[in-house]
């Protein structure tokens, strides 16, 4: 029986593939234990349609002021994702855009879904007086009056 040894050429050969071999399979098994929530994920935004803004106030101490804004998202699939506050001094304006998503790769049946979202406005460093608040381009208005004097008796 003839035994045939590799020449020192062929194991740096064989090495050099065993490595790229092994890579090649770390590689995959790591690209298939991404997690879902990361990764691959596609979503489609979009601003949520607003039906009524409302303004809620709360406390007498600090004063709370809440927009209570209801609306729908037009898939069941589709949810609320974020929700941004922008205030504007020169207008006394509270802009709020309610932004939804909905995932790329999923059948969604089209039905409009309700949603309520509470949404403390930032009124600590303004002024008592008269303000508004858009959501999505609906528009309610509030008057903050903190500091009411107590008529003289």
């Amino acid at each position: 029986m003839q035994h045939i040894w590799a020449s020192s050429g062929d194991s740096v050969k064989h090495k050099r593939l065993a490595i790229w071999c092994l890579g090649l399979i770390l590689l995959v098994c790591l690209a298939g234990c991404r997690s879902s929530d990361q990764g691959s994920a596609q979503y489609l935004f979009r601003e949520a349609v607003v039906e009524t803004v409302e303004v809620e106030f709360i406390g007498v101490g600090p004063l709370i002021v809440n927009a209570i804004v209801k609306g729908t998202v037009p898939e069941d699939c589709a949810k609320v994702d974020e929700i941004r506050q922008e205030f504007d001094e020169a207008t006394r304006s509270f802009s709020l855009t309610i932004a939804i998503r909905r995932p790329v790769e999923e059948t969604c049946v089209q039905r409009e879904t309700p949603f309520e979202a509470t949404i403390p406005l930032a009124v600590d460093e303004v002024p008592d007086g008269l303000y508004t608040v858009v959501a999505n381009g609906v528009t309610a208005t509030f008057r903050l009056e903190r500091f009411v004097e107590a008529p003289p008796e």
